[in-house]
């Protein structure tokens, strides 16, 4: 009587890569409002962070960010920056791999390794467990000294990738390597090739990123199984100059202006061209003073823009706002150009000052030769401005 096969027996994957990436983003000049909706507002791959109540809907990401305060502290998580070097080389025990550190201001090393597959097959079909050894081992005076002794053990049928941290390193430059101590396999039934993928040259810094508003993020990548990642911000932008008696929220104005300031969030173009004239950093601030910009003209043009009209979907919205990106250097004269066509005005420099002209109803005028002797003026100094 013959003897009943018995069905192979396979064991669990139980080989998992951890791999955090993170990632700091400079979202603009600060200081800045902020999301609008705190983490719902932070978008991986168009999907949010968390739901209306905030519930995680993404699992092994965490976010902090900052305004972009002249003195702000540093974002928590992040205290060190690295370069990556992809290496992806295989590891033999015949043939280590040698790599040489020329970077004289690092602190550490991460060096990312792994295994393609690790598994034994029996003469039975059984897929078991198996184990394989590494040396990571720095040159100091000359001499190959083993900083860590690497044993990776268990059973998976993909690549599987670990980290370690190598510190009190020689001085630079120096030379490090991988060595296998493990025989190298000759059949299929046992997978265990082993390669090191990257090393990381680590700078430990703390670094706060003055006027920069920044997001820092630090992401699970088996969350997104290797696929590309891209990452939305919806925020409310920066913190302007506006009048002390404007409530920026409710888009009102209180009593008779006396020509102060006070900061605060809002997207009326008035201001922020205000904004973007005065500022000495971003701004054209370094060429014009406040005094050179008629602050009186874009009051009249900010009330203009503030005016409730109908949506369309049977509410109201503000006539005019302005919500901006300027990701790239362009020529003053065109940036202004683009700002003022928000609010349908035109700039116009009077001989002392920056001013500006609106289309918007006003009382009638009676010209007289004076009035329109001043205005041929004004549109010829206005032609020339624009002539390239």
């Amino acid at each position: 009587m013959a003897a009943r096969r018995t069905r192979p027996v396979e064991a669990k994957d139980n080989l998992k890569s951890t791999q955090m990436m993170s990632v700091i983003d400079a979202i603009g000049e600060g200081p800045i409002e902020g999301p609008v909706k705190g983490l719902q507002s932070i978008l991986v791959n168009k999907t949010p962070l968390t739901d209306t109540d905030g519930n995680p809907v993404i699992h092994g990401v965490t976010a902090v960010w900052r305004a972009g305060e002249q003195e702000q502290t540093p974002p928590e998580g992040f205290e060190s920056s690295g370069a990556e070097t992809a290496l992806g080389v295989e590891v033999t025990k015949a043939k280590p791999v040698t790599r040489t550190i020329t970077s004289a201001n690092i602190d550490r090393l991460r060096v990312t390794f792994g295994v393609q597959s690790l598994l034994e097959t029996t003469s039975k079909g059984d897929r078991n467990h198996s184990s394989v050894r590494l040396l990571i081992q720095l040159q100091r005076n000359g001499n190959w000294v083993t900083e860590k002794d690497v044993t990776i053990n268990g059973k998976t049928t993909s690549q599987f990738l670990a980290s370690v941290i190598l510190d009190n390193l020689p001085p630079r430059p120096f030379n490090i390597r991988m060595v296998r101590e493990t025989a190298d396999s000759t059949t299929d039934q046992l997978q265990n090739r082993t390669l090191w993928s990257s090393y990381t040259e680590i700078i430990d810094v703390k670094q706060c990123y003055p006027n920069t508003a920044i997001v820092g993020l630090q992401v699970d990548a088996e969350q997104f199984g290797g696929q590309q990642m891209t990452v939305n911000y919806h925020i409310r932008g920066r913190i302007i100059q506006v009048p002390s008696n404007y409530d920026p929220e409710k888009r009102t104005y209180s009593g008779i202006w006396d020509g102060s300031l006070k900061p605060a969030y809002s997207n009326n173009p008035a201001w922020c061209l205000w904004d973007m004239l005065t500022h000495p950093r971003y701004g054209m601030g370094k060429r014009l003073g406040a005094a050179d910009v008629d602050k009186w003209a874009l009051y009249a043009i900010a009330q203009y823009c503030d005016q409730t009209v109908p949506d369309g979907f049977g509410g109201t919205e503000p006539r005019m706002t302005f919500n901006a990106y300027l990701s790239q250097q362009r020529k003053a004269w065109d940036v202004l150009s683009d700002f003022c066509s928000a609010m349908r005005c035109m700039p116009v420099w009077n001989g002392q000052t920056l001013t500006f002209v609106q289309d918007r109803p006003s009382d009638v005028v009676w010209p007289t030769p004076a009035v329109m002797w001043w205005w041929m003026i004004t549109a010829w100094g206005f032609a020339t401005a624009s002539a390239p």
